[in-house]
C-alpha cells in the first residue's frame, strides 16, 4: 500500500532559513554553506502518524520577487504552508502581511499556515521579539513557533502542528489523516 502524501511549501523572504529547515528536518543536518534555491526544490521524509506511514514532501522556494509566481503556482497542489521570517531581520518580519495576502489570493481563506521565527540561536542579534511574532500570528489566526535550525530547536513541532491542522484533529497527539482526495476526471472540450 502506498503511503499517504502530504505536500507542504515553505514561503518567506530569501535568507530566512527555509532550506536550512528542510535539511535539518529531513536529514538532521545543518550547513552554513547551502546554495540559494533557484526556483523550487524539494525533499521528503517518511513519518509514522497515527500508525500510518506518511510521505511528507516539503517544497523549498526562493523568496526573491522574481521567483514568487513559481511559489504561488505551487500553492495549488500544497496542503499547507510553513511561513518563515528571521528574528534578526526586521524586513523579513514586515513582509509577513504581504506573504499572507498572497497566499490567500491563491488559496482559500482557511488554508493551513504556520508562522515560524527562525534563528533563535542568535538571540543577541534579535530585532523581532517573541511577543511580536505571537501577536502577528494571532492577528491572522496562526500558530507561531520559534526555531533554530543550527541548534536543532523545535524542528518537528511546526510540521506536527501543521499536519494536525491539515488533518482536522487540532492537536499533535492523535493525528488522523483525511483520506486522499480522489482525482476528479476532467471533462474537457464539452460542446
Amino acid at each position: 500500500m502506498e503511503p499517504r502524501e502530504i505536500k507542504l511549501i515553505t514561503l518567506g523572504n530569501s535568507k530566512v532559513g527555509k532550506s536550512s529547515y528542510i535539511l535539518r528536518y529531513t536529514e538532521n543536518e545543518f550547513s552554513i554553506h547551502i546554495p540559494t534555491t533557484v526556483g523550487i526544490d524539494y525533499k521528503h521524509k517518511f513519518e509514522t502518524i497515527d500508525g500510518e506511514r506518511v510521505k511528507i514532501y516539503i517544497f523549498d522556494t526562493n523568496g526573491e520577487e522574481r521567483f514568487r509566481s513559481i511559489s504561488y503556482n505551487m500553492l495549488k497542489n500544497a496542503h499547507g504552508v510553513l511561513l518563515f521570517f528571521d528574528i534578526t531581520d526586521r524586513e523579513s518580519f514586515s513582509c509577513i502581511k504581504e506573504w499572507i495576502k498572497s497566499i490567500y489570493d491563491n488559496q482559500k481563506e482557511d488554508f493551513p499556515i504556520t508562522l515560524i521565527g527562525n534563528k533563535i540561536d542568535r538571540e543577541e542579534d534579535r530585532v523581532v521579539t517573541k511577543s511580536e511574532g505571537e501577536a502577528e500570528a494571532k492577528k491572522y489566526g496562526l500558530e507561531y513557533f520559534e526555531i533554530s535550525c543550527k541548534n536543532s530547536i523545535n524542528i518537528n513541532e511546526p510540521i506536527l502542528h501543521l499536519i494536525s491542522k491539515i488533518s482536522g484533529t487540532g492537536d499533535n497527539n492523535g493525528i488522523r489523516l483525511k483520506p486522499p482526495d480522489k482525482k476528479k476526471k476532467r471533462k474537457c472540450c464539452k460542446k
